[in-house]
């Protein structure tokens, strides 16, 4: 008896994965009708066998949801010619039984049922260049939160022990005589000071690697790929280096916005809506939001208000108009992030307004 196997030409296999290190749980949907969930190892190559064997001479599209597994599974999956979505969880329709019934399948087929439907789309991808220069970045932030901890632990220690601080050195700036009075404190138990010089020893060493880490993200920003860039950004009001490197990093091509909203959008600058019908309702600033980068223009824009003249008054207009401080500040920052797109599209150093 001859085997007929049965051919998938000109159908479309799409499958919602619910990523784990250890196992990946993968729903199939043929077209728009659920046929399945599978649990596989958690390598592409797995997958994409069980597909050719299960399904041959289909087109196969697959959906994740980004996070800590990052890019590699679609950067796998490209390789084995399979579309491959990386989707923010946030945007994938749910309902309450979702949220009350949560296991990995009902994940995978959730993701599975969007993908098939098409109400999907895909967060922006970054080369494999463009991501380990945003690790670069984004590992001096770390390495600074990590020293700002250890600096709290010692003025801690210093309190619990009753030890009061030298005026001069109660500020945020530690200098090299704050560091050797430090260094000279005495103590009635030997241990207390053994302690003491363990966190002076992780604070020295913090840092070094901070002031290592900053010079070669400073070597990077001048390279040939980054230097036009960068010091374009440099010449807005309140734009520093380290912001310029994560505009940079983080962004990559802003030519993927198709306009200044799609942007805001992304940065997380604008407020939320709840509006309907006649009604307009606007709210506080959205919850959806470039952490770091929002983060990072909000402080940009306090710098920029002081030394920028035209922000300095719109600042002022808003106070007026009876805005507290803060919501003033946003729309600063939203000013700032339109004059950073104008120069990085436009290629001109930005010219500061002269305010009369």
């Amino acid at each position: 008896m001859t085997k007929v196997t049965a051919s998938f030409e000109n159908e479309t296999v799409y499958v919602g994965l619910d990523v784990h290190k250890r196992s990946w749980n993968a729903a199939i949907y043929l077209g728009d009708q659920y046929i399945r969930n599978i649990h596989q190892p958690p390598t592409p190559q797995a997958l994409y066998h069980y597909l050719q064997h299960s399904y041959p001479q289909a087109q196969y599209v697959c959906a994740y949801e980004c996070g800590k597994f990052g890019y590699w599974i679609q950067r796998e999956f490209k390789q084995l010619g399979i579309e491959c979505l990386v989707v923010n969880p946030a945007d994938i329709p749910s309902t309450h039984k979702d949220e009350v019934y949560k296991t990995d399948s009902r994940d995978a087929r959730g993701i599975g049922h969007a993908l098939s439907t098409g109400q999907l789309k895909s967060v922006y991808v970054p080369y494999e260049e463009q991501e380990a220069d945003r690790h670069l970045v984004r590992q001096r932030k770390k390495i600074w939160r990590d020293l700002v901890r250890c600096k709290n632990r010692l003025k801690g220690f210093l309190d619990y022990k009753g030890i009061e601080v030298p005026a001069q050195y109660d500020n945020a700036n530690w200098s090299r005589n704050f560091i050797n009075w430090l260094s000279k404190l005495e103590f009635e138990h030997s241990c207390n000071r053994i302690t003491l010089n363990y966190q002076l020893t992780e604070m020295e060493l913090l840092r070094k690697e901070l002031l290592s880490i900053s010079n070669t993200i400073r070597k990077l920003m001048r390279s040939q790929k980054y230097n036009k860039l960068y010091y374009l950004l440099r010449s807005v009001t309140g734009i520093g280096p380290l912001t310029a490197a994560s505009l940079l990093t983080e962004i990559g091509d802003m030519r993927r916005f198709k306009n200044f909203y799609h942007l805001n959008s992304f940065i997380g600058l604008m407020p939320m809506e709840h509006s309907s019908g006649e009604r307009e309702l606007k709210g506080r600033i959205t919850v959806r939001k470039h952490r770091q980068l929002r983060s990072d223009l909000v402080e940009c824009a306090w710098t920029a208000k002081r030394t920028d003249p035209a922000l300095a008054l719109y600042y002022s207009e808003q106070i007026k108009r009876g805005k507290n401080g803060k919501a003033a500040i946003v729309k600063v920052a939203r000013k700032l992030l339109s004059r950073i797109r104008y120069v990085w599209l436009s290629g001109e150093s930005y010219q500061p307004a002269v305010v009369k």
